[in-house]
């Protein structure tokens, strides 16, 4: 994980959070579709040379639903693309890298009029190199809303395995992510910018393999 990366993000909320200014606190009820515009990937592997990869084109969801007045459910759901004009990545067509599903139950707090920290445990299904690992996840981060900025920094991170033939093979998700959220007008969708930073780690008996990506985003999100 980029930790020049983590410093710049948690100094942006930080700052954010910082301002004296009223404003509602942010929202639990809301669904968001982005559309990733940049990104690579480096896959890092035990014994063989590493490869390189710029993301073609990819999406990513997310959304949550809150329970009363702490409680919510969430998820979150990325595809990538990349492009392998030249075909040698896996020696496949259409190779899924690393995609990444989180889904989970948990709880938000509120430790100011305009922030709020929260946590959830779930599901967690990450890709590595067309093997998908299911195993759990662990989300947390605070999301802070000033005037018409809506900022959240989140880590999510999990634990997975899966069976490849007669062995298992552990993948290992870990994600930093940045979403600035504008309002450019009250009840119309938010504009919302994105960063993500994150590595997929996977061993399997002797071998040991990490896939390192970060992408930019932008996207819409509708609270309700």
């Amino acid at each position: 994980m980029n930790k020049k990366t983590m410093r710049v993000a948690m100094a942006t909320v930080i700052a954010a959070a910082g301002q004296h200014v009223m404003a509602e606190a942010p929202s639990y009820n809301y669904v968001q579709f982005d559309y990733v515009v940049s990104g690579d990937t480096q896959l890092k592997s035990s014994g063989l040379s590493s490869e390189s990869l710029d993301v073609e084109q990819g999406f990513a969801l997310q959304g949550a639903f809150e329970i009363g007045d702490y409680m919510l459910v969430m998820g979150r759901h990325h595809a990538l693309d990349y492009d392998d004009s030249d075909g040698t990545f896996l020696g496949v067509d259409n190779a899924v890298i690393n995609d990444m599903t989180f889904i989970g139950v948990g709880a938000h707090l509120p430790i100011a009029d305009m922030l709020d920290v929260y946590g959830a445990v779930g599901f967690s299904r990450p890709t590595y190199t067309n093997v998908a690992g299911e195993g759990y996840g662990l989300e947390v981060g605070a999301r802070v809303n000033v005037e018409m900025i809506e900022a959240a920094l989140w880590y999510n991170m999990g634990s997975t395995d899966t069976k490849a033939g007669s062995q298992t093979v552990d993948i290992d998700p870990e994600l930093l992510g940045l979403d600035v959220a504008i309002s450019f007008a009250p009840e119309a969708p938010q504009l919302v910018l994105g960063y993500v930073d994150a590595t997929h780690e996977l061993k399997a008996g002797a071998t040991d393999a990490d896939i390192e990506y970060d992408y930019f985003s932008i996207g819409v999100r509708k609270s309700f």
